[in-house]
């Protein structure tokens, strides 16, 4: 029993141990992490001492240079005319997507690099006052992520398997061109938000001009018209037709034998064999149905067919201003003068000090 307890005390002496080393490992750690921030902290804390006492050395410099160049911005800003900008969305028939993108490119090159404001004029019927406001052309597709994906459906329509296969949502919608969307913005740049109401008229008149396509919308027209008025009339012989049946089912109804359950009139005259059917008016109703709908969907493509441009948004009466803070010089001159003014400090520290090394 005696030797027992030696024993049990050791044992205990050798986890106090190792209970101390475990915690002096711990706070060893915690020491070293502590001792990490706090050197990150007194270099930050230097750091922000040193700037404040650059500034504060330096103020005057500063001072001076951010008022003058406030003031300098500031007079610039007064004498440099404003942007503004609009858009118009519009919708393209007939092919006629690359004319309007030509258009626009002839415009733009008109406006922003020859500035010839009486072309623009010209063109666009339009006073030159107004046409020497305008700045820029612009346009791009107005890209729905639902039109692509109905645009994708209606193209594997038209694909044997093995293309299915091959062709993903990803390489089609990457091989789209601008010129495969219906649907386009364009933007026009300008100095004064008022010229956009003498657009609202003749700039999309210019843009649809085109005699090759304004034959093609007449002969569409002209061909919708006449299937239009070929499935009116056979809609008047039809409901003829059926009202002519009715009557006679009201007439003949004791003479009449009905062997369908009710899915229809079946009629029987003179000598016909007993299960001859004469005919199933229901097959009249759903025609008539069938016929209205292609009638009713042919009406709506007339409509939407009218034009070689649709204009879905017009210009507003004016335009927006579309300046950035950037756009100001009286923010980015405060800013360029001080960078500049601490490097020129910086450059001159710098160079005392290399002269003081050199002694």
């Amino acid at each position: 029993m005696s030797q027992e307890l030696p024993k049990k005390n050791n044992d205990n002496k050798s986890e106090e141990v190792d209970l101390l080393v475990f915690f002096n490992l711990i706070g060893n750690a915690f020491g070293k992490v502590y001792s990490f921030f706090e050197s990150i902290a007194k270099v930050i804390y230097k750091l922000i001492i040193a700037i404040l006492l650059h500034l504060f050395k330096s103020a005057k410099w500063y001072a001076i240079g951010l008022v003058l160049s406030f003031v300098l911005g500031y007079v610039l800003d007064k004498k440099t005319e404003k942007k503004y900008g609009a858009n118009m969305y519009i919708n393209t028939n007939f092919n006629s997507t690359r004319q309007v993108y030509e258009n626009i490119r002839n415009l733009s090159q008109l406006a922003a690099i020859d500035k010839d404001s009486k072309e623009i004029a010209k063109q666009l019927k339009i006073s030159e006052e107004d046409a020497s406001h305008i700045k820029g052309f612009f346009i791009e597709p107005d890209i729905d992520p639902n039109i692509q994906m109905q645009m994708y459906l209606e193209y594997k329509e038209g694909l044997d398997s093995l293309a299915l296969t091959q062709l993903t949502y990803k390489a089609y919608v990457d091989d789209l061109s601008k010129y495969n969307f219906k649907s386009h913005k364009i933007g026009v740049l300008a100095t004064d938000k008022n010229v956009y109401n003498s657009l609202k008229t003749n700039f999309i008149t210019f843009l649809r001009k085109n005699p090759y396509l304004d034959s093609l919308k007449q002969i569409n027209l002209v061909n919708i018209k006449g299937r239009i008025k070929d499935i009116s009339s056979q809609i008047k012989v039809l409901d003829s037709l059926k009202n002519s049946y009715l009557a006679i089912r009201i007439k003949e109804s004791d003479k009449s034998v009905s062997n369908t359950g009710g899915n229809g009139t079946n009629l029987y005259m003179g000598n016909a064999q007993p299960n001859a059917l004469l005919v199933d008016e229901s097959k009249i109703t759903t025609l008539l149905y069938e016929l209205s709908i292609e009638k009713t969907e042919l009406e709506n493509e007339f409509v939407l067919n009218q034009n070689i441009i649709d204009v879905v948004s017009d210009f507003p009466r004016s335009g927006y201003n579309i300046s950035e803070w950037t756009d100001y010089k009286k923010y980015t001159f405060p800013i360029a003068a001080f960078i500049l003014i601490f490097i020129t400090i910086m450059m001159v520290n710098l160079n005392r000090f290399l002269k003081k090394q050199n002694q």
